[in-house]
């Protein structure tokens, strides 16, 4: 196993902060454990696509001089687009490292994989299949996926029995989902509004909303009393400033 250089352990570093912070569209991407030039993805097949609801890992195999030369690219679950792990030729992969360019990186990567699957386009390692085998193959992804050691060890959270098990569900403080309720509503599930009845029960929403109530309609007041203070405040400085006026009036008389 080739070790990654200084350069390449930066850049793949720094790439994992940023698709964690801002993945692509329908794709998760992460390092190995112990090997941080070799990356697995997960394709979230696209609506309207025969893809939808399917699962697809994949792999991404840098050499120690990216990011100067381009990863391998590869997919593993069963897709009737690829064959598995069988290397892909595209324009971002080893197989042209002429036209990679060095600012490309995993999110760039991924994004063009994404984009060339939902096309019809052949290439070295990819299959022909029918829209209907094909929504077969996205089907049965969700049986490939559970049985495969590294999706379960780096993607426990899109396992089909993670997302749809009730004591999942209830750990994670969410509503029973199907596999195909997307990752944002069960993030909205884990943050969202309802978070204050499951901890208080269901009046405290009710008192919390009225303390809210009570709270907007005591400011109106203070900030009348606020008013009235400062106005009061004014009348005497002018009162004072008059006073110093007249007396100043006298002195010069």
């Amino acid at each position: 196993m080739a070790a990654a250089s200084q350069t390449a352990l930066q850049r793949l570093r720094k790439e994992y902060r940023n698709i964690m912070r801002d993945p692509p569209p329908c794709i998760t991407a992460r390092p190995h454990p112990s090997n941080i030039l070799r990356w697995y993805f997960v394709i979230e097949g696209p609506e309207d696509t025969p893809y939808q609801h399917g699962l697809y890992m994949g792999k991404l195999v840098f050499p120690d001089s990216y990011p100067y030369k381009p990863p391998a690219v590869y997919m593993l679950t069963p897709s009737g687009r690829f064959k598995p792990n069988t290397k892909l030729c595209l324009s971002m992969s080893d197989f042209h490292p002429e036209e990679w360019n060095a600012i490309w990186g995993v999110g760039s990567v991924l994004t063009g994989l994404l984009s060339f699957m939902v096309g019809n386009e052949d290439t070295v390692g990819s299959m022909r299949s029918t829209d209907a085998e094909k929504r077969k193959y996205a089907t049965a992804s969700h049986d490939w996926n559970e049985k495969d050691k590294m999706f379960a060890e780096l993607f426990p959270e899109l396992l089909r029995s993670e997302r749809t098990s009730p004591a999942s569900a209830d750990a994670r403080g969410t509503p029973q989902a199907g596999a195909g309720v997307s990752k944002a509503h069960s993030r909205a599930g884990n943050n969202g509004t309802d978070a204050p009845a499951r901890q208080g029960g269901p009046n405290h929403k009710t008192r919390a909303a009225g303390s809210g109530s009570e709270s907007s309609e005591n400011q109106p007041e203070k900030q009348s009393e606020s008013l009235v203070s400062l106005f009061g405040w004014m009348v005497v400085l002018v009162s004072v400033l008059a006073v110093l006026w007249k007396v100043m009036q006298h002195m010069t008389l």
